[in-house]
């Protein structure tokens, strides 16, 4: 009996060898969404930063605030600079409306880009989710997965042990039985546990996006009271 990966491969009944090909494939297909994930957080916290930096001095000033629009525009990619910078342009439409009939109060242009920001913010967190159900799914089924095949492997051991021609009784004839078993449920929950800290990890940075735009957005408004204030 040959234990080595190749060896137990060969071993397998189709069952067992279905379940791992389908376990190895939820992991390729896992690890694709967590690399994208993870090259598209980076840039947008990264693209996020340098947009509040840049927008800092506009929002404390102000007298400055107009010339926040457009900012976004050079930071594509940035989760705050897309909610943020339609709230800017909402901003500058009040404004307009505002020269050209009766001005609105402080407080219903405030409101306005408050409604304005929650509406973009929630279609720019559905984008950031996208991916993460996916891992979520395969982080609770592998384990599942797995034990189909264990399943399988229990019962080509139970065959082996019954068949008289292939030695029926002795342990040494149901230990592929056995290992294969084994192995399904080990490809089972290691696939879990990598996907489950992945997703764990992406949760984590989009709680971390999401506080940055909600700062940032409470600090637009504010502005924006304090503009109409003055």
């Amino acid at each position: 009996m040959d234990f080595t990966l190749v060896g137990l491969w060969h071993e397998m009944g189709f069952m067992a060898r279905a379940v791992v090909v389908v376990l190895l494939a939820m992991s390729a297909y896992s690890l694709s969404i967590a690399v994208e994930r993870l090259m598209a957080y980076r840039k947008g916290r990264a693209l996020s930063r340098l947009y509040i930096e840049a927008l800092a001095p506009l929002v404390e000033s102000a007298a400055r605030l107009s010339e926040a629009v457009g900012l976004d525009k050079r930071f594509a990619g940035s989760p705050v600079a897309t909610v943020v910078g339609a709230g800017v342009s909402e901003y500058a439409k009040s404004l307009a409306a505002g020269a050209r009939a009766a001005s609105p109060s402080a407080f219903d242009v405030a409101e306005a880009v408050n409604r304005t920001m929650e509406r973009v913010k929630e279609r720019e967190l559905a984008n950031l989710r996208r991916g993460l159900p996916v891992l979520a799914t395969v982080a609770s089924s592998a384990p599942f997965v797995g034990l189909f095949g264990t399943v399988g492997g229990i019962i080509t051991a139970f065959q082996k042990l019954a068949d008289p021609t292939k030695g029926g009784g002795g342990i040494g004839t149901v230990s592929a039985g056995i290992a294969e078993a084994l192995i399904t449920t080990a490809v089972g929950l290691g696939v879990a546990i990598l996907t489950v800290w992945f997703y764990n990890f992406f949760m984590a940075r989009l709680d971390d996006m999401t506080i940055d735009i909600d700062e940032t957005a409470s600090e637009l408004v504010d502005s924006i009271l304090k503009s109409h204030a003055a």
